[in-house]
């Protein structure tokens, strides 16, 4: 049978991959030195698969037919955004079905896909603890971005029952939950809903499937931009130093989080830690490590938290 062998939840962002290599001390420099400790303790994990649930920032998901959850248990594709992964990854194989099954069979009914692209969302943290993209990896969508949003609770829920899907599966396998998203930042707007999105992209985001090779140039042009720091984004490091004590007394927290009060405090973006509250979820034990840097040349507030803490060795 298979097994949950941890879980580890962190930020992405499109600057992490654009920004240049650099030392600790500037922009990023301690959250990436973090995240390669967090690789180690992926690696040390030994997982036969990742299941890593994440956002899609309308690349591969639109308003034409705009799904809570989706399970990708076929081919799996990453769409290149931000030099992240592009092309074919590896399939987690029956146990992906077998997640798909287990979480229908408990009360949820997520969409499915046989042939899934995702974004950064889902592929830069997945390459970043799996840098050789040898690990099959079986994707959840979660909308964290586009209303009608599922509730942090109904989040949480979800997590559960993947979870308990897995260690009822027949497949045997060492799987490590990962949670992909956050914290606070103040991105575009990605829904059709907003009235204050121009026309053109409104139509984008229902009609865009056919356009996103075409306007993704324009999209990482203005991305590199902001890296270049012609701007920076704003964070709200209190809220999510705030929010990281929380995870590691309770993880449960993420399911309590109200909707309205989070994007109030910590923006539209903080609406991705719905990823985490379905990964802790699924995990059902404690985070007893975190880390932070505020990066606003990275608009985000870049956090992780880990079941288990980083060895002292971890970057000798």
């Amino acid at each position: 049978m298979a097994t949950v062998a941890g879980c580890v939840n962190l930020s992405h962002s499109p600057f992490w991959n654009l920004a240049p290599a650099g030392t600790p001390e500037e922009p990023g420099g301690h959250f990436t030195e973090s995240a390669e400790r967090l690789r180690a303790v992926a690696t040390g994990l030994a997982p036969d698969v990742v299941v890593v649930f994440g956002p899609d920032h309308a690349r591969n998901l639109f308003y034409d037919c705009m799904p809570p959850f989706c399970i990708g248990i076929g081919s799996v594709r990453g769409v290149g955004d931000y030099r992240t992964p592009r092309g074919d990854l590896p399939r987690a194989g029956p146990l992906a079905r077998e997640i798909f099954e287990g979480v229908t069979a408990r009360g949820f009914d997520p969409a499915v896909s046989l042939d899934l692209g995702i974004d950064h969302g889902l592929t830069q943290v997945y390459a970043k603890l799996f840098p050789a993209l040898d690990v099959p990896i079986v994707p959840i969508v979660v909308n964290s971005g586009c209303p009608p949003l599922p509730s942090f609770r109904r989040c949480a829920g979800f997590g559960h029952a993947v979870g308990e899907a897995i260690r009822g599966a027949a497949t045997a396998a060492r799987v490590l939950l990962v949670g992909s998203g956050g914290l606070s930042h103040w991105p575009a707007s990605i829904s059709a809903e907003d009235p204050s999105i121009t026309p053109e992209w409104r139509d984008f985001l229902i009609h865009g499937r056919p356009r996103v090779a075409e306007l993704e140039p324009i999209r990482e042009a203005r991305a590199q931009a902001l890296a270049a720091g012609e701007s920076t984004g704003r964070v709200n490091a209190e809220w999510d130093r705030a929010l990281l004590e929380r995870i590691s007394l309770d993880p449960a927290v993420l399911g309590r989080l109200d909707a309205e009060d989070v994007e109030g405090l910590a923006g539209p973006g903080a609406l991705e830690v719905r990823t985490w509250a379905a990964a802790a979820a699924a995990w059902g034990c404690p985070l007893e490590w975190t880390a932070y840097e505020p990066v606003p040349d990275w608009i985000t507030g870049m956090g992780m938290a880990s079941s288990r803490a980083p060895s002292a060795t971890t970057l000798e």
